[in-house]
């Protein structure tokens, strides 16, 4: 498809417009549906439904041709997405109005749209052997990030393209407009919280489309996959488990409902801020629209759905229901939630490469490694960094004595590099510049893992503030950092945080509190917390002199790496090989980064095991690992982490993602049965001292099976475990 500016015929004879309003839009619908069915060589094939939802959602904008009063269907784009990121699907021009600017026009009209909406990406799947689309994505500056293959019948490869689009702020949502008129305060987007990925609320149908089999339960399964990858946080409303309750025959032996218990609710909100919001929405959505089921009490419900996620601030709900898809510009306007459907979502989520082995690092020519100064100032200057960001990371010989630089490398060549410069003194920050090829396929690991390595050199020798350069284009990296803690400093381009890098026990509070103050300025409070603490929080004073009230867990998730023993607070102790826990944990005497599985290079892990332990691996626990000596291994507890989520799944249904996380490729020796528990992991710390059995059999930490099985760990032993393994006798 090229655009070679307007023709001299067409800028004379007709009158070009977008069209977005549906009911216009469906007096031109067969013209839609015959321009489509004509270019379904090169779109592809959807059936009549999908156009009329896609008009009924305004996420088909039809550029008209005007002339002489009448009007006619010059082409169209079909676009899908769930904020803050779009995918065109299809651009299709009319032959006679094609080299008259149709294309780019529709291109441009829906990026102004979507920058105006705040969103931050939008992508194009396009196939290879269609130059002119390609060259025409080429001219509007998307950008082929990775080549894929199509589906069986055409035997295609598929090219993804990106745009990044120019928002306001790369680190905030832009929020919608104001809504006068309506009583109801706009609540915007929810800021994005560094140290976790984005909040949505689901509907009953998604949760049934995961327990039941049903057409979409495969599409459920891959949104639950990126929850427990860390991909998407996902809860439910109050209004949510009310429902259920509500409509089941038996809750005793309600599936869906014993599930629906387990999965994170909100808190619930007074009623006097829920209903007005509630009542705004109903309208919204039902009364305004003269929806049949106005006034009922489902309807009743969606809306109270709807203003709990509001309420919470959450980034979006994604639901099947057709009302509620249609109202979503409306709706995000009015509440500022994006309503999204699961296929579109699911869409937007990282597909697994078809091409790719499992643990796909091993066998490949990818290897990391000290990189020379030399060899990250080529690789920089190659990617377009800057000279005067170059030179202050890599300054002098002279100078340079107090960094280190790390590369990947991929056939001898530099694909990635982070760069690391210790703290000049006690209370300096570390310093941090981190950079991968965006267009790599394995863009996100090799950012995970050199962010990962350069935070623990960091703060290797007590707590630290980091400061991390946020490049622009680097939104891999800067999403990566995010999950680890930092945040946006204010008027600057900076990324900052506080790690500590070791547990946080009782008998080491207070000297790990002193440390932090001098070191970072945060101020935790010196003496041990009380147990009340661990309802009310626990008050710390910034660094720059704000009071703060916080929860032991957020507080563990912005400190990170760490563990923080608080009253009350049990882990749970798991077997694993000596060779599992060598990938898994990094723990081996000598460690080979070349050719080790994909796990051994990101931050959030995977463990299998069997589905009886689910009643101990609950998510916020923290987790230690025990080397068993039958493998080979030194019969001790080698390394601890944090559980972030433990799902029972299907061993035939457990993800790619989720395979690539961890280091068993065979899960079917590891259990008796067709299920497998899948446990994700981060904030992994490896003891430099590994507690043998016999320390554990001193402390009674070993169980009534000498740690062949999944163990317990009361408060009391947990932090004398993570004690003895910090310590360096």
């Amino acid at each position: 498809m090229k655009d070679k500016g307007i023709s001299q015929k067409s800028a004379r004879r007709f009158i070009y417009r977008t069209e977005t309003d549906p009911a216009a839009l469906l007096q031109h619908f067969t013209a839609i549906r015959a321009l489509a069915d004509s270019e379904k060589e090169a779109l592809g094939f959807l059936p009549e439904a999908a156009y009329r939802d896609a008009i009924m959602q305004k996420r088909l904008r039809v550029m008209l041709a005007r002339e002489n009063g009448t009007s006619q269907v010059a082409g169209f784009i079909l676009f899908s997405g769930v904020f803050p990121n779009a995918r065109i699907q299809a651009v299709a021009v009319n032959p006679e109005h094609r080299r008259s600017g149709v294309a780019s026009a529709l291109v441009s009209g829906l990026v102004s749209h979507l920058e105006s909406r705040g969103y931050i990406a939008i992508t194009a799947a396009v196939a290879s052997d269609l130059a002119t689309a390609q060259a025409f994505y080429e001219s509007r500056g998307f950008i082929a990030r990775h080549v894929r293959d199509g589906g069986q019948a055409r035997q295609r490869r598929i090219v993804l393209r990106s745009l990044e689009l120019d928002t306001a702020n790369f680190f905030t949502l832009m929020a919608p407009p104001a809504v006068s008129g309506q009583g109801v305060v706009n609540l915007g987007l929810r800021p994005r919280s560094a140290f976790e990925a984005p909040l949505y609320l689901i509907d009953l149908n998604v949760l049934f489309d995961l327990v039941k089999e049903r057409a979409r339960s495969a599409t459920a399964n891959c949104l639950f996959g990126a929850a427990l990858a860390h991909l998407v946080r996902l809860a439910v409303a109050p209004e949510f488990i009310i429902e259920l309750e509500r409509t089941s025959k038996d809750p005793g032996n309600d599936t869906p409902l014993k599930l629906a218990r387990r999965l994170p609710k909100l808190p619930a909100f007074p009623k006097e801020d829920v209903d007005p919001l509630a009542d705004a929405i109903h309208k919204t959505v039902f009364v305004d629209t003269n929806h049949a089921q106005a006034g009922t009490r489902q309807a009743l419900s969606d809306a109270r759905h709807l203003a709990e996620a509001a309420l919470i601030r959450a980034s979006g709900y994604i639901t099947s229901d057709n009302a509620l898809l249609n109202a979503r510009d409306d709706l995000l306007k009015l509440i500022g939630v994006d309503v999204a459907g699961l296929d579109e979502f699911v869409e937007l989520l990282p597909a697994e490469e078809p091409n790719r082995e499992r643990g796909q690092l091993k066998g490949t020519k990818c290897e990391t490694k000290a990189a020379t100064s030399s060899e990250a100032r080529a690789y920089l200057a190659s990617q377009n960094v800057g000279e005067g960001l170059v030179a202050e990371y890599l300054p002098s010989a002279a100078a340079f004595q107090r960094a280190s630089t790390h590369g990947i490398f991929e056939d001898g060549k530099l694909v990635a590099v982070g760069i690391y410069r210790a703290p000049a003194s006690i209370d300096a920050p570390a310093r941090m510049l981190v950079h991968v090829r965006p267009d790599h396929v394995s863009s996100e690991t090799f950012a995970e893992h050199l962010l990962d390595e350069a935070i623990r050199d960091s703060c290797h020798s007590g707590p630290v503030t980091i400061e991390l350069r946020a490049i622009p284009g680097q939104s891999t990296v800067n999403r990566a950092a995010k999950l680890r803690g930092f945040l946006p400093a204010a008027h600057s381009d900076i990324l900052i945080k506080v790690a500590l890098g070791r547990p946080l026990t009782p008998s080491t509070w207070t000297a790990i509190a002193r440390q932090t103050r001098r070191r970072t300025g945060l101020a935790l409070p010196e003496a041990v917390p009380p147990a009340s603490a661990v309802q009310s929080g626990l008050s710390v004073r910034g660094a720059d002199g704000s009071d703060i009230t916080v929860q032991f867990a957020a507080l563990e998730a912005a400190l990170a790496p760490t563990l923080i023993v608080w009253p009350g607070r049990d882990g749970v102790i798991v077997p694993i090989a000596k060779s599992f826990a060598d990938d898994l944990l990094g723990t081996a005497d000598q460690l080979y980064m070349f050719g080790r599985p994909n796990a051994a290079f990101v931050g959030l892990r995977t463990y299998f095991n069997s589905p009886r332990t689910a009643p101990l691996m609950r998510p916020g626990v923290p987790i230690l690992f025990y080397e068993s000596k039958r493998s080979g291994g030194r019969a001790a507890i080698v390394a601890a982490g944090r559980i972030v989520d433990a799902t029972i799944l299907r061993k035939e249904r457990v993800s790619g993602e989720l395979l690539q996380r961890a280091v068993v490729e065979d899960l079917e020796p590891l259990t008796a049965s067709s299920d497998v528990l899948a446990t994700s992991f981060d904030s992994l710390i490896r003891f430099p001292n590994p507690v043998t059995l016999d320390t554990l059999r001193r402390l009674g930490a070993d169980g009534s099976s000498n740690l062949q099985t999944t163990t317990p760990l009361p408060n009391v032993q947990l932090a004398a475990i993570l004690d003895r393994g910090w310590s360096s006798a």
